[in-house]
Formats: C-alpha cells, structure tokens, sequence
C-alpha cells in the first residue's frame, strides 16, 4: 500500500497479453525471465533440498507424483522442497521451538515485524539478512523499495519480505464485516441495524427467538472466525479497536487499549455476551470452528472477512449441511459494527502486508540465491497468471490478446479447481504474496473459482464501504515504527484479558483498570514515551 489504488490495468492483468508482455518492475523495465530471477536452471548447478513452513502447506504435498505445478517448479528452480507442517493454530510454538533447537527451516512465513522476537532472533543470529545487491531479483527490489516497507530496515539490512495482502489501503474494507442470515432476519421482522441498540436485539433475537423454528432454544447470536474478529464488533465505539492501532488522544500517540474509550467498549461487550448475543463457546474455539458452526445453520451472524475468498469458505460449509437452499439466497453483508455517535460508519484499514518471509541462518549464499529467485518468480506477473488460470498448454492457452481456458472439467461438466488439480497451489499460490486484490477482479477465472454471485455481494460491498464509510484513522508509520519500548508490548495480549474479562461476573470496567495497571509492568508508559520522542524526532506526525 504505496498511496496507490489497484486500478483498471491491475484488474484486466489476466485477460490481456499486453498485460503480460509489459511485466515491469518498478522502473518500468522489464525483468529478464531466467536471468533476473525468474527461475531458468544455471548450467552445472547443483539440485537443493529446500525447506519450507507455510500456513497451508499442510494441504499442499498429498501426492507428490500426481502434482504437476510441483514437479514443474521443482524443475524450473532445480530444488526439491520439503515441508515443516504448522497450522495457523500452532505455528507461533512450533517456530519458539525451532528457533531453540536450530531446527527453523529454511523458509517459514511468520508474523513478528518489530516485535521482541524479530530483533531477538536478528541478534542471535537465527534469521540472515536479504543481499544488500538485490538487483538481480527486480520483483523483490521492487516489493522491498514501496512507501511503507522501504523504512523496515534493521541497521541497514532487510531481514524479511513481507507479504502483500493488498496494493493499496481500500481494499481492507471488507477484511472485517458481520455476514448474516438475511433469512432470519425477515422472519424476526428486524431492520437492518445502525446503533449499538440494533445490533444487541438483533444478536439476541437470533439467540433467543427460535429463527430457525425448530422450537430449540439452540440457535446463536454472533459467533467468530478467530480471536482477532472479536474487538471488531465495537469498532463504532471505538474505532481503532478494529485494527489495533495507535490512536492520538491528547496530543500524544498510545496503543488503542490504553484508551479510556476502552470502558466502553468492555461495558458492551460483557453486556453483548451476558445477554446471549455472543455464541457462548467464543473463547474456546479455534480458528474456523465458527465458519463450520455457521454452516451447520445454528448461527445468525459472523464475524470475519467477507472477501470472495471469505464468503466462499462460508459456502462450502454451508452446502455439507444444506443441499437444499443456496447460501446466496440466506446470506447478506452488514457492517461488522454500529454506527458511531455522530453517524459515522468505519471500516477496516491497514498496512498493505499481513506476515512476512524469514530465512534461516543456516541458509548458505548458494542456497539464499535459489530462494530469492523462487521469490522473484513468485511475486512476478507471469506468476499472478499462473495462480489465476494454471499451466499454459494445459489449462489455458493464449488466442491472440486473450487467455483462454482449457483445463479440466469434472463429470459435471464444470471445471475443476486448480487447487484440486495441483495441491502445491496451496503453497505457491500465497508463499510470497498473499495477492488478495486479484480476488475481486470480475473475469472467467473467479466465476470458477467462486459463486457468481457471492463473488459480485463481495465486490458491490467493496465499493459501498469504499464510498460511505471512514477507514479507521491510523497513522501507518507510527504503526511500522520500532522502538525498544514498542517492541516490548507485544507481550501484551488486549484479545485475550478482554476474553477473560467478558467471562467474568465482577465490574468490567474495574476489571479492566485493574488489567490496564499490569500493563504498566510491562512498559506500557516507557513505550509511549519512546514512540512520542519518535514521532517528532522523525516528522512522523500527521
């Protein structure tokens, strides 16, 4: 998110050659496939076991033989890649653990930029730094060189890639959103919510009300696809709870929980939870279990992204249960919060990238090179190509300026899925950049890859929140600044004392003083003295 807004030559990328013929790094030449990273084997070089930790890459190494994308990027890049399975539930103790044992692999996606652990494991010597000559990787100097990655630094040196979600900030606006049962909510006879009021009787008529008639008090309110689509809920009492950020109150910068905007907040949240409008086993599921318990047809909204990609995991648990009714005829997007005082709706915005790429130190120059090559190749236009319509010559061929696809059908005579054909996808497809601005492209591709017209809710949503809503006001370099103090905060964890404190029977706005003061043993006021200082020694103020 360079100021840029992701425009009409970035959403037709895969439907012209003139997009593919004018691949160009950030200087506006063209990178020399082969020679500039882009993968062609070098005479004589020997073949590399590679290892890799990736958030999916359980999913993506089923059958190694069957998997042609893998064999051919083994081949393009002369490397066999080898996996070191997490999940999104257990990779933060599966990478302390390595990182103890000097077992890390080789490239393993995590997310610490600017905590404790990022500049502990940069003084230990657990992660090497990127060559300070990246000019024969042009698509990793480009993605290194934007507005708000070029300053992440580290004594000169880059110790990551970051990830891109995103290519410029709007495209958040739906990352946080409550999609709902339109259904239920024309049988309960309710309006679509505004105030805080609404969205409380809204919640608890879906709990309380028997929506689904079965005449079972075993309906549920609100549920959530993770911890972190928690706080989002009272984003129109406090915006800045919606992306935990730093706000500016009083002429200083301080972390959004050292807000005093946050009694509020934990006063509605007891309040939404004790009278049943949050699903009453919120703190202790697990990523996803909400989207599974939502298709089950027992909850009326959830809290998470209604991006194509979102609204389709939505769909696929719906269809296991109801064969009967399409999901698009049940389902609709509301903000993911009330309206604030004055009326303003907010919404989701953030830095462009979410999670970044480390490598081990036990990677040698050789080894560090194949690496950065993959990487280019991976964040290069030719490959976005190959993540939307699969092999050339086998799944789509070129016919003039267009791209037309030929891949597999099923015996329903649809096509099949390139994440069904080449399981590697689930690696590949998001290693380097997570590229989610290609999911609201309108084109062949996504009309296969997502319902119609879920896909065209998510877009129409887009562009709503973009035209009538306030992103959440953030100042992103205060954000990416690092200071010693700052760093340290990471050891706090606002989610989970709130979680605890919605549970509990006494005060929550006396419980949450008390949690605010054992966040002063933690540094929380050496912090925002450091980061003030920063702030005006650097200009960052604005």
């Amino acid at each position: 998110m360079n100021g840029k807004r992701f425009g009409a030559a970035a959403l037709t990328l895969a439907l012209s050659l003139s997009a593919l013929a004018g691949c160009s790094d950030s200087t506006g030449k063209t990178p020399e496939a082969g020679k500039a990273g882009q993968g062609e084997k070098a005479a004589g070089e020997k073949k590399l076991d590679i290892s890799v930790s990736f958030y999916n890459i359980g999913k993506a190494f089923p059958n190694r033989a069957e998997d042609e994308y893998l064999k051919k990027m083994e081949k393009q890049f002369n490397v066999n890649f080898v996996d070191k399975v997490i999940s999104y539930n257990d990779y933060k103790e599966k990478y302390q653990l390595w990182s103890a044992s000097g077992e890390l692999p080789d490239v393993f996606s995590h997310d610490i930029i600017n905590t404790d652990t990022y500049y502990s494991w940069i003084k230990q010597g657990i992660i090497r730094p990127l060559p300070d000559d990246l000019s024969k990787y042009p698509n990793v100097q480009r993605v290194l060189s934007l507005d708000d990655i070029k300053g992440l630094k580290v004594d000169g040196k880059f110790y990551m890639i970051p990830r891109q979600t995103y290519q410029d900030y709007d495209t958040w606006a739906v990352e946080r959103a409550l999609i709902v049962r339109k259904d239920w909510m024309e049988k309960l006879k309710l309006k679509t919510p505004v105030t805080y009021d609404d969205y409380l009787n809204m919640l608890k008529a879906f709990a309380q009300n028997d929506p689904d008639g079965n005449g079972k008090k075993d309906t549920v309110g609100v549920t959530f696809r993770s911890s972190t689509m928690l706080l989002p809920l009272a984003t129109g009492t406090f915006p800045n709870v919606n992306n935990a950020s730093w706000v500016k109150e009083n002429g200083k910068y301080i972390p959004y929980f050292a807000s005093d905007k946050m009694k509020e907040v934990v006063k509605q949240m007891r309040q939404l939870f004790t009278e049943g409008a949050i699903d009453p086993d919120f703190a202790i599921m697990k990523t996803n279990d909400g989207i599974e318990k939502f298709g089950q047809g027992k909850v009326g909204a959830i809290s998470m992204q209604a991006t194509p990609n979102g609204l389709q995991k939505l769909d696929a648990a719906w269809k296991k249960y109801n064969k009967d009714v399409p999901f698009e005829d049940v389902a609709a997007i509301l903000p993911v919060s009330w309206a604030a005082a004055d009326g303003t709706e907010y919404r989701h915005t953030n830095v462009t990238f979410w999670s970044e790429s480390y490598f081990s130190s036990k990677v040698d120059d050789e080894k560090m090179d194949r690496i950065l090559r993959l990487y280019d190749f991976l964040l290069s236009k030719e490959h976005e190509i190959e993540t939307q319509y699969g092999i050339e010559g086998k799944d789509y061929k070129k016919e003039g300026d267009k791209l037309v696809i030929t891949r597999e059908k099923d015996n329903n005579g649809e096509y099949k899925s390139l994440g069904a054909m080449y399981p590697s996808y689930n690696l590949f497809g998001a290693l380097a950049a997570w590229n989610q601005q290609l999911e609201f492209v309108e084109n062949e591709v996504n009309n296969i890859q997502f319902t119609p017209k879920l896909a065209k809710m998510s877009r129409d949503t887009l562009k709503q929140r973009i035209a009538n809503a306030k992103p959440v006001p953030t100042n992103f370099q205060v954000e990416l600044l690092y200071t010693p103090g700052k760093s340290k905060l990471s050891a706090i964890n606002p989610v989970e004392d709130i979680t605890k404190l919605i549970l509990a029977k006494d005060d929550p706005v006396a419980m949450w003083e008390s949690t605010l003061k054992s966040y002063e043993n933690k540094g929380l006021q050496q912090a925002i003295k450091e980061v003030n200082e920063a702030v005006q020694k650097q200009g960052l103020d604005k």
